[in-house]
């Protein structure tokens, strides 16, 4: 009973999380970035966007202002200053799965997609998990390669059916691609076995 209740509130959060970028998304439909959703904070008067990162598809509010460009809480340059390091960092232990997973996200943050989805790759084929499918698909998704995108977060689900962060990135690509009824069941369809 206790793991029914686990998976239920699982779905809810799934289903509120899918709504909420859903309806971020329709809500900044026609504004003045055409890559990014946009909007404009009246107090600070800087630029908000959605920037989904590789750590799990939903991600922070990126800022940018006429200065600096932060997403998740760092600025871009601190993503680009760290790609040596990492870099030599995989270099020295070609299996570092943390080292690995940090090159990719500041490959993704500044906007090396190619790149990210070669780091991702290596991930799986070191080791072939949902969570990584499912950030393979986010870069996917960001690179614009919306039909591969897709089939890692379902490979994502097959591997893990209670990852319900897989479920809300597959209905928000389904939903982005104007098939919102084939999103609707992912949220509404039990996860897990």
């Amino acid at each position: 009973m206790t793991d029914r209740f686990r998976r239920m509130n699982l779905l809810v959060l799934a289903l509120i999380l899918a709504i909420s970028l859903v309806a971020l998304t329709a809500g900044c439909e026609g504004s003045a970035a055409e890559e990014q959703d946009t909007a404009v904070t009246a107090d600070t008067g800087t630029a908000a966007s959605d920037a989904s990162d590789a750590t799990g598809g939903i991600s922070p509010t990126t800022i940018v202002s006429t200065e600096t460009l932060v997403v998740n809480g760092r600025p871009v340059e601190e993503y680009e200053a760290a790609l040596p390091e990492l870099e030599e960092t995989v270099a020295a232990d070609h299996e570092n799965l943390e080292a690995l997973q940090k090159l990719a996200i500041a490959q993704l943050q500044t906007g090396r997609y190619q790149e990210a989805a070669a780091t991702y790759e290596r991930m799986l084929a070191i080791e072939n998990d949902a969570f990584t499918r499912n950030n393979y698909g986010n870069v996917l998704r960001k690179w614009g390669k919306t039909d591969e995108a897709k089939a890692e977060y379902e490979r994502a689900i097959a591997a893990d059916p209670t990852l319900a962060i897989a479920y809300v990135n597959l209905a928000t690509i389904l939903s982005q691609a104007g098939d919102e009824s084939a999103g609707v069941p992912q949220l509404t369809s039990p996860i897990g076995p």
